[in-house]
C-alpha cells in the first residue's frame, strides 16, 4: 500500500483522529507483513506465478504502511518544528522510491511470464487451497481497512490516506482475482487452464505499471516545486484584482504544493505615504480570502514601500 505523507495532519485532525488514524496504519503495517510471508511461502509451494506478483505488490504495501506510519506518528508527537514546510518532499520521494521498485518487480514478473508461456505449468497441491483460503481472509481484511480508510478521508483528506484508498482498492481487486483463478484451476480440468496462472500474473503487472505511472505523475511536480494549477491561479488573481487600488505594485507571484499543502507567497508594493495601519487589512483580506478558498492553503503576504 503505497503510502505518502499529509504535511498538515495536526492543524486538520484533532488528537484523538490523529491517534485513530496512526492505529489504523500500525494495523496496515501488521496486516501487509503477515500477507508478504505467508504469499512469499505460498508462492514457493505452489509454484504460482500470480502469488509471486502478489507477494511482489505485499512487500511495497508492507513499505509504504511502514512509511506512513513512522509519518503518522511523529506528526501526532508535533515533531513537525524540524520542517517549516511539512513532510510533502518525503511524501513524494517515498512515492518515487515505491514506483521505480513497482517497476522493477514488474520486470522480474514479466520475463517470468514468458518462461512460463514457453513452459506451461499446471499449479495443484495444498499450495493452491492454502492460496485460496487465505485469500478469501485476506479478502475480508482489507475490505475492513479499505472502509476504515475512506471514513478517515472524509473527515481529513490527505494524500497518504488517498494513496492508502487507492492502493487497497487494487489490493482487493487483487484477492478477487486470487480467488477466481484458484477456483477455475481447482473446478476445470483443461490444456487453457494451465495459462490461467500467468495470465492472471500479467493482469497483476498491468496493474503495477499503472499505480507506479500515476506515482510518478503526481510525486515529480512536487518534487520541482511546479506552480499551482490554472483554477487556483485564477483564485490568486481575483484576489489581487479585489485589491488593485490598494498598492501600487505587484512584484512577484511564486507558489507550489507540498503533500496536500499548498504554498502561497505574494510580494506587493504600497505607496511610501501608506501606513501599516491600512495595510494590514489588505494583507490580512488577501490572506483570509485565499486560505478559505484554497484548501490546506499557506499564504504569506511581503509588503515593501515603492515609489512605483
Amino acid at each position: 500500500m503505497l503510502t505518502t505523507a499529509p504535511s498538515k495532519l495536526g492543524a486538520d485532525c484533532d488528537m484523538s483522529n490523529a491517534k485513530s488514524v496512526e492505529n489504523l496504519t500500525l494495523v496496515a503495517v501488521i496486516t501487509c507483513a503477515i500477507e508478504l510471508v505467508v504469499s512469499g511461502a505460498i508462492a514457493y509451494i505452489s509454484h504460482s506465478l500470480l502469488m509471486m506478483a502478489d507477494m511482489f505488490n505485499s512487500a511495497i504495501e508492507f513499505a509504504s504502511a511502514l512509511v506512513a506510519y513512522l509519518v503518522f506518528r511523529m506528526l501526532r508527537k508535533n515533531q513537525r518544528g524540524l520542517f517549516d514546510y511539512g513532510l510533502g518532499k518525503a511524501e513524494n520521494i517515498a512515492s518515487l522510491l515505491i514506483a521505480l521498485f513497482m517497476l522493477a518487480s514488474t520486470v522480474l514478473l514479466v520475463v517470468l511470464a514468458i518462461y512460463r508461456f514457453l513452459n506451461p505449468t499446471h499449479i495443484e497441491g495444498i499450495g493452491v487451497w492454502l492460496a485460496l483460503a487465505l485469500s478469501i481472509i485476506f479478502f475480508l481484511v482489507n475490505s475492513w481497512i479499505l472502509l476504515s480508510n475512506v471514513r478517515h478521508y472524509r473527515v481529513s483528506p490527505s494524500p497518504c490516506l488517498s494513496a492508502q484508498i487507492r492502493l487497497f482498492v487494487i489490493k482487493i481487486a487483487m484477492d478477487l482475482m486470487v480467488i477466481a483463478t484458484f477456483v477455475v484451476t481447482l473446478l476445470v480440468h483443461a490444456a487453457w487452464v494451465d495459462y490461467l496462472d500467468t495470465v492472471s500474473a500479467l493482469v497483476v503487472v498491468g496493474m503495477l505499471v499503472h499505480s507506479a505511472w500515476n506515482l510518478i505523475r503526481t510525486a515529480m511536480p512536487d518534487l520541482l516545486d511546479q506552480s499551482l494549477s490554472e483554477p487556483l491561479q485564477m483564485i490568486i488573481n481575483r484576489v489581487l484584482v479585489k485589491h488593485f487600488e490598494a498598492y501600487m505594485s505587484l512584484d512577484r507571484v511564486r507558489s507550489r504544493t507540498a503533500g496536500n499543502a499548498v504554498f502561497v507567497d505574494i510580494f506587493l508594493g504600497f505607496s511610501p505615504d501608506t501606513t501599516m495601519a491600512q495595510v494590514q487589512p489588505v494583507i490580512d483580506d488577501m490572506r483570509a480570502t485565499l486560505e478559505l478558498e484554497i484548501p490546506h492553503a499557506e499564504v504569506s503576504v511581503i509588503s515593501r514601500a515603492t515609489t512605483g
